[in-house]
C-alpha cells in the first residue's frame, strides 16, 4: 500500500527531509571549517551561511499540511538549530569554548534529527509502502528491527523524561 497521505503532503515531508538532511550534514561536515574561518577573521556571516534553511520561509497553510508529530518534531529541531546559530552569533567565547559548544549542542541536535527522519520514513511509507529515495540513503535501507527498535526506544526516552510524581493529598477540612 502507498501512504496514507496525499501527495502533497508526501511531498512537503520529503522536502523537510532533505532539508534538515542538508542542514545536518552541513553543520557537522563544515565544522571545522567555519570554525576556522571564525577565528582567523572573527566574522559571523559564516555561521549564517552554514545554519541556513528553508523551513524558517516554510508558510503556516504548508506546514498545516503535515501530520501534527512531524510539525512538533521539525519545530523542535529547527528551533535547536536556531539557538545554537543564536550562540554562535552573540557568543564572547574564546574558539576553543564555542568548538566544546557546538560539540554538545550537535550531539543533542543529531538525536532530534534522527527521531524526526524516523517519524518522517514512517509517514511516507505507510503501511507496505516505499520510502522514496533521498540523500539519507543509510537510513532508508535500514531493516524494519533496527526501526521498530528505534522508534521503541525514542517512544521510551520521551516517557522516561515526563514522570508523574505521586503526592499524597490530604484534606484540610
Amino acid at each position: 500500500m502507498k501512504s496514507i497521505h496525499p501527495e502533497l503532503t508526501q511531498r512537503f515531508l520529503f522536502l523537510i527531509k532533505i532539508d534538515s538532511t542538508n542542514l545536518m550534514n552541513r553543520i557537522e561536515d563544515r565544522k571545522q571549517d567555519y570554525l576556522n574561518e571564525f577565528s582567523l577573521k572573527r566574522d559571523r556571516e559564516v555561521f549564517k551561511e552554514n545554519f541556513q534553511h528553508r523551513y524558517a520561509g516554510t508558510s503556516m497553510q504548508d506546514l498545516a499540511q503535515l501530520p501534527l508529530e512531524i510539525i512538533e518534531l521539525a519545530n523542535d529541531f529547527y528551533t535547536h538549530v536556531d539557538e545554537l546559530l543564536w550562540y554562535l552569533l552573540h557568543t564572547q567565547d574564546m574558539p576553543n569554548t564555542i568548538e566544546e559548544e557546538i560539540l554538545r549542542k550537535t550531539s543533542s541536535l543529531q538525536k532530534k534529527y534522527q527521531n524526526l527522519i524516523l517519524y518522517i520514513d514512517v509517514e511516507l511509507k505507510g503501511e507496505g509502502g516505499e520510502i522514496p529515495d533521498a540523500e539519507t540513503e543509510e537510513l532508508v535501507h535500514e531493516d524494519e528491527d533496527t526501526k521498530e527498535f528505534q522508534l521503541n526506544e525514542l517512544t521510551k526516552e520521551s516517557t522516561d523524561s515526563f514522570k508523574i510524581e505521586e503526592y499524597d493529598l490530604e484534606d484540610d477540612s
